[in-house]
């Protein structure tokens, strides 16, 4: 999403914040020839939905990273964009990309003046459909976090939806999968994968309590609402798609880790249930509860982009 302000990096890190309404979070990886390497990953509440003064305290504990103008990329949470399915209209890219803050305007919340907007496309379709996934947000909302990220580098690769940044983490799905990510006060994402692409997502409301359930609760079933969602999703995937059914499911979600928690669902499902592994490259300072996940889908996708201008 917005991927503005692109061009070649000098210091040899990228960092990318992950923003959400009540934390932000950090991360820096060193760049490398054959894979990246995390060296931060730091998080911050944001007071009074101060979320400037949250950056700024950030990158000033880590001064010595955002120097020299670092790549660097934003993640919005949810609750901070919104995400729209609909029709593709009959225009050329150029044409949809200007005028789909216009096409959202009955389907979000922002005004169409402040709404800047832009979209991707799934790479597998409902036969006889073709449809487009739109991604808003608010300018004025959006414009102080700019703000800050010029202040530090004029490297900055993108703002990114964390719908799309997910996408990048997870490593070696050959295999179709699904992945949960929630993280406390924030609608559940619900996404299937095929060979590594992301084929299938859904923002699910009803489980913004997900991360709030105790293991007692969760014995006395307090899972099912998520076990129906994920049948949900896999039997789109499977029946609508036309695709293979899928293998297995991840839990990238800020419950304690037990055994009982990947038994529940498994009775429930019959898929095989594991807890989502962080990429080898980040193990070792990775935050451990997920929250990080989208910033370091984000420094991947912002790699991704500089290599893109570099070769072009």
């Amino acid at each position: 999403m917005l991927n503005l302000f692109r061009a070649r990096a000098n210091s040899p890190y990228t960092v990318v914040f992950g923003i959400r309404r009540t934390k932000v979070n950090i991360v820096v990886v060193e760049n490398a020839s054959s894979q990246p390497s995390l060296v931060v990953s730091d998080e911050c509440v944001v007071s009074g939905d101060d979320i400037v003064a949250a950056m700024r305290k950030l990158s000033h504990d880590y001064q010595k990273y955002c120097r020299h103008h670092p790549r660097l990329a934003l993640v919005l949470g949810a609750g901070l964009y919104q995400s729209v399915t609909l029709d593709r209209p009959q225009l050329s890219d150029a044409e949809l990309s200007a005028s789909l803050r216009y096409q959202l305007s009955d389907l979000v919340t922002f005004d169409t003046e402040d709404c800047i907007s832009d979209y991707y496309e799934l790479p597998t379709q409902v036969q006889g459909q073709h449809k487009i996934h739109a991604i808003a947000t608010s300018r004025k909302q959006l414009e102080p976090l700019l703000q800050v990220a010029h202040e530090l580098s004029d490297q900055l690769q993108g703002v990114f939806a964390e719908e799309q940044a997910l996408a990048t983490v997870l490593e070696n799905l050959n295999e179709p999968a699904a992945l949960v990510y929630q993280q406390p006060q924030q609608a559940a994402l619900v996404q299937v994968y095929n060979n590594g692409e992301l084929q299938v997502n859904r923002a699910v409301r009803s489980l913004e309590k997900l991360s709030e359930l105790s293991i007692e609760e969760i014995r006395m079933g307090g899972l099912q609402p998520l076990s129906v969602e994920i049948q949900r999703s896999a039997d789109y995937f499977e029946r609508q798609l036309r695709q293979r059914p899928i293998a297995s499911v991840y839990l990238a979600l800020p419950l304690p880790k037990q055994q009982e928690v990947l038994e529940r669902l498994h009775e429930d499902l019959g898929f095989e249930i594991a807890w989502a592994t962080y990429p080898s490259w980040a193990q070792e300072l990775a935050n451990g509860d997920y929250s990080d996940f989208p910033a370091l889908g984000g420094a991947l996708l912002a790699q991704q982009n500089d290599a893109q201008e570099t070769s072009s």
